[in-house]
């Protein structure tokens, strides 16, 4: 008679009885996330080669794609205690031989809030304004506009950001942003000035630490941190923690891919 062989449902099933049904869930969605960019990793790894910033950060650096180079970023991120909100984005960017001085990207970005579900579109365009090698210095600036595509009033806002990158060591980036944002809060226009800090270091060939705070005037402040490791020179893996520093205090975790092609 053959040795029965437990299934993996049932085995994630006895590893997982003692939580929660909506940590359960959120557990499944990240590990199925994670196969499914690994999968997509497989596939592209041979073509692609990673960049060291961007990704499911927020606070953006002074550098672009290389002309004729793009890349694609993908994340899923899903509050701690609230499995039932979660997003998944899609956002790939390129900067064309005929235009080396600018990036023309878009993100698309799917989420589900108390469960109401809403896809977003957001065209992005970033062009290098200054970059000097021998001193470490790097400025852009940064701008998109954000689309609601299931809804009416389907424009959702826009911002504008100047981020400078600064390379004092050949391990150690720090990322400043100074930028505007408008946005429609349930019907209100808003208008605020943003900001934000970032900070990469470079632990070997494999492994970054990445953290950063960012916020609005008069708004929240938000902090996210986390490794990233470097699978050779052709993509990053990301696992990142994020928070509310005021207001609800939400607590989040992102997995994501960086791939360049």
């Amino acid at each position: 008679m053959p040795k029965y062989t437990p299934s993996s449902s049932n085995r994630f099933a006895r590893l997982t009885r003692d939580l929660p049904p909506a940590k359960r869930r959120m557990l499944r969605r990240n590990l199925m996330f994670v196969g499914l960019t690994l999968g997509l990793v497989g596939l592209l790894s041979l073509m692609a080669k990673a960049n060291a910033a961007g990704g499911a950060y927020t606070v953006d650096d002074g550098a672009i794609n290389a002309p004729g180079e793009c890349n694609l970023d993908i994340w899923y991120q899903s509050l701690r205690h609230q499995g039932s909100n979660h997003g998944v984005v899609i956002s790939p960017a390129c900067t064309f031989a005929s235009l080396p001085r600018l990036q023309l990207g878009a993100a698309l970005e799917r989420s589900r809030e108390d469960g109401h579900g809403q896809t977003q579109v957001s065209p992005q365009l970033k062009a290098q304004l200054w970059n000097r090698e021998d001193l470490g210095l790097q400025l852009a600036l940064a701008t998109s506009a954000h689309f609601a595509l299931d809804r009416g009033h389907s424009f959702d806002g826009g911002d504008i950001n100047l981020p400078l990158t600064y390379q004092p060591l050949q391990s150690l980036r720090l990322n400043l942003n100074a930028g505007w944002a408008h946005a429609y809060d349930d019907g209100q226009q808003d208008h605020h000035w943003t900001w934000g800090g970032g900070l990469e270091y470079d632990l070997g060939e494999r492994l970054t630490l990445v953290t950063e705070r960012y916020g609005q005037r008069g708004g929240e402040q938000t902090w996210q941190a986390g490794p990233r490791l470097h699978l050779g020179a052709n993509l990053d893996l990301d696992l990142v923690l994020g928070g509310q520093l005021n207001q609800g205090r939400d607590r989040w975790l992102t997995s994501g891919a960086t791939l360049r092609f």
